[in-house]
């Protein structure tokens, strides 16, 4: 039985893809049942452009057409019902704070991203496509554009994002040029998170990631070890506080029908 949910996503390459990890539409038509999924928290951010009904987040109804989603770092149950329509944008870790601040200081005086002069236009534009693949390559070049404006970016943050995902080891951080109260301050202020936070997070993503794969059920410890729990119980625990489901229950939910 095919799902209700038309999800589309485009994951942009070259310069935008140190901002942008991707575009993406998410559909459920008219008279068709709703969907419930769950957002599993990946340290990234994004802007939500809602064109149909309100959906609701963690039980909650979001009623704004733009809606920008900060840093999650627990996981969040998102409910779609007859009528959703929406389409987005997802920054990597750490880069939609930074693309506010320099999209207001060199577009528009706003205080929020939602309300630019930039977000508003593409909100207009949004309406007026006739295609999801038209949507996701005006999203594209729209935000190419502004990036494109932008510095080349010399930023010890995404250098510290990309030595934690490689490794487990923090110490790897002394190679930076920053003191380890800068990078906390700076993971804080970017991310709202530590840099030990953000390993624990993208490790029980990657667990969650290598889970979809039915050759990985039955080796829960293997993988426990492979991506640097002390053991399955740890990784079960960690699991459950940030993802909101263990591996087992989640093994269990891909085998439903």
């Amino acid at each position: 039985m095919s799902s209700p949910l038309l999800f589309e996503i485009h994951f942009p390459q070259g310069r935008l893809s140190l901002w942008v990890q991707a575009i993406w539409s998410a559909q459920v038509l008219i008279g068709q049942q709703g969907v419930t999924r769950r957002l599993v928290a990946d340290a990234g951010s994004g802007i939500l452009f809602n064109l149909g009904v309100p959906v609701l987040i963690d039980k909650q109804e979001c009623q704004d057409q733009v809606m920008f989603q900060p840093t999650n770092q627990r996981a969040h149950l998102i409910h779609l019902p007859s009528g959703t329509d929406l389409v987005g944008v997802r920054f990597q870790p750490g880069m939609g704070r930074l693309f506010q601040t320099k999209l207001t200081k060199q577009h528009d005086k706003t205080d929020s991203l939602q309300t630019s002069e930039f977000i508003q236009s593409l909100l207009i534009q949004l309406q007026d496509c006739t295609s999801i693949q038209e949507r996701i390559d005006l999203l594209e070049k729209a935000f190419s554009q502004i990036v494109f404006g932008m510095a080349d970016i010399q930023d010890p943050v995404m250098k510290a994002i990309e030595l934690l995902q490689q490794s487990s080891r923090v110490d790897l951080l002394e190679v930076l040029p920053l003191s380890q109260r800068q990078i906390e301050r700076q993971f804080q202020c970017r991310l709202s998170m530590s840099p030990k936070y953000f390993q624990r997070l993208r490790r029980v993503r990657a667990v969650l990631l290598a889970l979809q794969q039915t050759e990985h059920h039955s080796r829960l410890a293997e993988l426990a070890l492979e991506y640097g729990f002390s053991d399955q119980a740890h990784m079960t625990r960690e699991c459950q506080l940030i993802a909101g489901i263990t591996p087992k229950r989640y093994i269990n939910r891909k085998r439903s029908p």
